[in-house]
């Protein structure tokens, strides 16, 4: 009998003691729900943690950005690129047939102020005394010095130009004085056109890149008077010109076809051209033109 009332007093102790229990793990899940309910909301960058290797070092990844200096190398590659694919425009050996049309200028100081209409100016003033059309015709040949960049041009042309007065001017003469306004009281001033022709020989030096047909030319002109007359008086003969000119070139050309090239070129002639006796009142004659041109190349 006491064994029973045993029995029964444990199985009511426990039965106590489990609802105590369920009670308290029931207050516990509610307030661990309340504490998910009013934590604050934490910022994806918080929830995220650092990515580490197994032996726990932080890892940092650094993202690749495109710098202006690496967008200017990768253009400038692509560029070399599309260069590459367009054909080569060689130099060729060959010679051509060149016809040129032009306009220079005749020019020099004026040391008395002779040409100032209002005799004011006490500088040396430039003053233009001839202006004319010059007309070329002759042979130019090509030389390469490698496959498409550098090339030597050589030529030999006739030129002649008819030199039309810009101002009236006074020769001297052996019982001339020094004196231009003296020299204007004793005579009628001259006005009348010049006939040049001569032989020039062109050296010139041509530039141009692999793929283009431009090209820049530099280099110097040699030429010798063959005639040089205002009205009877050819100065050649008397010795009143060098008998050799020298100008420097500057221009370029244009290749159209294997057939035709177009060339323009400045010429700069700063040696005189003329004594200085030969025009009173004007000294440093000199030379500035520019011509245009086509060469044909026939082979």
């Amino acid at each position: 009998m006491k064994h029973i009332t045993l029995g029964v007093l444990l199985l009511t102790a426990a039965f106590v003691f489990a609802q105590e229990d369920s009670s308290t793990t029931e207050d516990s899940t509610l307030a661990q729900t309340a504490i998910l309910e009013t934590a604050p909301e934490e910022s994806p960058a918080e929830e995220v943690l650092p990515e580490r290797t197994p032996e726990g070092y932080r890892i940092i990844r650094i993202q690749k950005t495109e710098t202006k200096a690496y967008k200017d190398s990768v253009k400038k590659v692509e560029r070399q690129i599309e260069e590459d694919k367009k054909p080569t425009i060689p130099f060729r050996f060959e010679v051509g047939l060149l016809a040129s049309i032009g306009a220079k200028e005749l020019f020099g100081s004026d040391r008395y102020a002779y040409y100032d209409r209002d005799r004011t100016s006490k500088e040396i003033e430039p003053v233009t005394l001839f202006h004319g059309y010059p007309v070329n015709v002759g042979l130019i040949a090509t030389i390469p010095l490698n496959e498409a960049t550098v090339a030597i041009k050589v030529g030999a042309l006739f030129e002649y130009t008819n030199l039309i007065h810009n101002e009236d001017f006074f020769l001297k003469t052996n019982d001339s004085d020094e004196s231009p306004w003296f020299e204007e009281k004793k005579r009628e001033p001259e006005h009348g056109n010049i006939s040049q022709m001569r032989v020039s020989f062109p050296l010139l030096f041509a530039l141009k890149g692999r793929t283009t047909p431009a090209m820049f030319e530099v280099g110097s002109k040699i030429s010798i008077p063959i005639q040089d007359k205002y009205k009877s008086v050819d100065f050649v003969d008397h010795n009143l010109r060098p008998a050799v000119d020298a100008a420097l070139l500057i221009g370029g050309s244009f290749i159209i076809n294997k057939y035709f090239t177009l060339m323009t070129h400045i010429e700069a002639q700063w040696s005189e051209i003329y004594d200085d006796e030969l025009f009173v009142g004007v000294s440093d004659i000199s030379l500035l033109g520019i011509h245009v041109g086509l060469v044909f190349t026939p082979f």
